[in-house]
């Protein structure tokens, strides 16, 4: 750390119990190190998603990592996040975030409280069959508990991108991150998602899977690391998950299961985005 940045950690320190700095520091640790994955809590690629207008949704982002390096914070931690979205209208959408996570090495293995965060998305036009080619933008706002986030705040915009051609569907996700605050702890950062998936089963409409379709497809992570050079060693992760989609009497279903390598302490993770039906 530069001397400003260890001045803002002290201070930041001292705001923790002592039984819970161990936790503070090592999280640091990892962070300085860049070994956090961007938005560990919400592990989807973002394709042609949409809350109808004046209708709310509700998702469950889950994920548990099943084997991380020795002494690793995040070895067999799960993370919870619930998200309550709301179609504004057909270009916008609005959603908030409750951050929850639970592991043996904090809150003697009880869940706790990892802040909230806002979402609004936006998108020129819905979806049609005519036009293979979509595209939106999400910003998202966050405050963040600084066990899980030494800045406190996190920024992120999002742009989307997807292409829909018979039983395939291809996305990407550019993300942007910076802290919202001066002389931030973490520097911006930036990370490229990627999804391509096979529909199997029948097509109900031309645009839209019909019932019993399965999506089986891959999902990759790529966190670049800083948007200026730091120096040191190289921070970047990749993240490569199997994935499959489906719909079962009104829940829908994003199971997979990854593999992480780079700069990471986790190896393999489980993830279940689970979309609650809410009539």
């Amino acid at each position: 750390m530069i001397p400003h940045e260890r001045a803002q950690f002290r201070r930041a320190m001292s705001r923790f119990r002592p039984g819970s700095r161990l936790f503070a520091l090592l999280m640091l640790g990892l962070c300085a190190s860049g070994r956090c994955m961007a938005a560990p809590e919400e592990i989807q690629v973002y394709l042609d998603e949409f809350a109808q207008p004046g209708t709310f949704g509700l998702d469950l982002h889950t994920n548990y990592v099943l084997s991380a390096e020795p002494g690793s914070v995040t070895r067999r931690m799960l993370r919870v996040t619930p998200e309550l979205s709301y179609g504004i209208n057909e270009q916008w959408e609005a959603a908030v975030y409750w951050l929850t996570s639970a592991g043996s090495l904090q809150g003697r293995g009880a869940p706790v409280m990892d802040g909230a965060k806002l979402r609004l998305k936006w998108r020129p036009r819905a979806p049609q069959q005519r036009y293979p080619w979509y595209w939106a933008a999400n910003l998202v706002v966050g405050q963040l508990a600084r066990r899980f986030y030494p800045d406190g705040t996190s920024g992120e915009l999002k742009f989307i991108g997807v292409y829909q051609t018979g039983p395939w569907i291809v996305g990407a996700n550019l993300n942007l991150d910076r802290a919202l605050r001066s002389n931030p702890i973490q520097p911006a950062t930036a990370e490229i998602d990627t999804k391509a998936s096979y529909r199997l089963g029948p097509e109900s409409d031309g645009e839209s899977d019909g019932e019993g379709a399965v999506r089986i497809g891959l999902e990759n992570y790529f966190f670049l690391g800083p948007l200026r050079s730091q120096g040191g060693p190289s921070t970047r992760t990749t993240s490569n998950f199997l994935v499959a989609d489906f719909a079962l009497r009104g829940w829908e279903f994003n199971i997979g299961v990854g593999k992480a390598t780079g700069a990471t302490p986790d190896k393999w993770l489980i993830k279940a985005i689970i979309g609650v039906p809410l009539k």
